[in-house]
């Protein structure tokens, strides 16, 4: 058995949605526990008043049926609200808490309807709707670990990759659905409610991504795709063959002549160092280790091709789109290792880490701060006053905080003497 304890994907932010569901959920099921306890009310009651019936439509009911479980026992609500808390945080941090929301419902009405398809007995529970937010992890997530409790051929707790845990589990249900369409189920699971879920949840989470109306980060299912496109085109790069099957043995072709383009562009050892560096940064930082992630960072800005002035002063160059997208890490992290090298005093370093999050992330929350530490490194530090009157001036009208506000002012005055 594998049990989710945890992802290294943290919230930002507190999940009021997640833990909100995890209430109702709770107290519905308390009180068919409760009512049967004490002889008021029948939990077998609250199931057939709450159950989505294919047989007897009511629209309602496919709300209902998310919120009531199995009154037999405590398994199935108590691990569809662990795999709520494990999985939702992170996808409500991603859509938010309304868009989670409408999400969740909508993944749960859409298993039922779909079961219903093929089924006429009733169903309840939040299985569908979890499975929706499980599918949605696997594409806002695939890169990302979990931690599991596992009990097996021996008993510990393991990371793993989400993307062979979710796997895991979608193998199970669509093998358990089945045997039971060759009819050696006999179970009374609504697997198909659950593959719908996940169906539904992937692909939602996959087109919000397509279409950009949700930003893609590094940990994201397009970012899996182009470092799979990125690593083919290496190993293609990187063979020598002959000519190709319709290529002129003896005419340079403009497809041959691309293939000996490609040959020449071997791949650079550099990029592997990199790769590797960026890797270690973000398990330090999944780790709570910010110390030591800001010491490998300052490796991975050492390694950068491009020079130093062209992140820190842009009328050298400006942000090179190419030379640097190695060296920027998800929004959360960027802005823990810029303030960990700030904190230990490497303002030039911390200045370029804070430089490509405003430049990466100009939509960020704490944009408008940054630009604010970015300016005072910049007027006392760094000695860069071009630079720092150009961010000073953009972001003085939309400070708020009287501090800051005061702070931006002094910084301007002292620039003006």
């Amino acid at each position: 058995m594998l049990i989710p304890i945890r992802t290294d994907r943290p919230p930002k932010r507190t999940p009021v949605i997640t833990e909100g569901l995890i209430v109702v959920n709770l107290l519905v099921y308390l009180a068919g526990v409760a009512g049967s306890f004490f002889g008021f009310l029948d939990p077998q009651a609250i199931a057939a008043a709450g159950h989505y019936d294919p047989g007897s439509f009511k629209a309602w009911q496919l709300i209902s049926y998310q919120f009531v479980h199995d009154p037999h026992g405590i398994l199935h609500i108590a691990f569809n609200m662990l795999f709520l808390w494990v999985f939702g945080a992170a996808v409500e941090d991603r859509l938010g808490r309304i868009g989670f929301l409408a999400f969740y419902l909508v993944g749960g009405t859409v298993a039922a309807l779909v079961h219903a398809a093929f089924y006429r007995n009733p169903v309840i529970g939040a299985s569908g709707s979890i499975a929706a937010v499980t599918g949605a992890f696997l594409a806002l997530f695939p890169r990302s670990r979990i931690k599991i409790f596992i009990f097996f051929f021996f008993v510990g707790i393991v990371s793993i990759p989400a993307l062979w845990f979710i796997g895991f589990y979608m193998a199970i249900d669509v093998l358990r659905q089945l045997g039971d369409v060759m009819g050696r189920g006999g179970s009374n699971v609504a697997y198909m409610a659950h593959i719908a879920g996940y169906i539904y949840g992937f692909a939602v989470g996959f087109t919000l991504l397509a279409t950009k109306l949700l930003k893609r980060e590094e940990f994201d299912v397009f970012y899996l795709l182009t470092q799979s496109r990125r690593r083919a085109a290496f190993r293609a790069a990187s063979r020598d063959g002959p000519a190709g099957l319709w290529d002129s043995a003896q005419a340079d072709t403009g497809k041959r002549l691309a293939k000996r383009a490609a040959r020449a562009a071997r791949p650079d050892p550099r990029d592997e160092r990199r790769a590797e560096l960026r890797a270690r940064i973000n398990r330090l930082l999944a780790a709570g280790d910010v110390k030591q992630a800001a010491t490998i960072y300052q490796e991975l800005l050492a390694d950068a091709p491009a020079p130093d002035t062209a992140i820190l002063d842009p009328a050298a160059g400006g942000l090179p789109d190419t030379a640097y997208s190695a060296t920027v890490l998800a929004e959360q992290g960027q802005l823990d290792v810029a303030s960990q090298l700030y904190a230990q005093g490497e303002l030039a370093d911390a200045a370029r880490a804070y430089e490509l999050l405003i430049q990466s992330y100009p939509g960020s929350r704490r944009a408008d701060e940054v630009r604010l530490i970015l300016g005072l490194l910049y007027v006392r530090h760094l000695k860069l006053p071009q630079r720092a009157r150009e961010l000073l001036e953009q972001v003085r009208p939309r400070l708020r905080d009287e501090s800051q506000t005061r702070l931006a002012d002094q910084l301007l005055a002292e620039l003006a003497t």
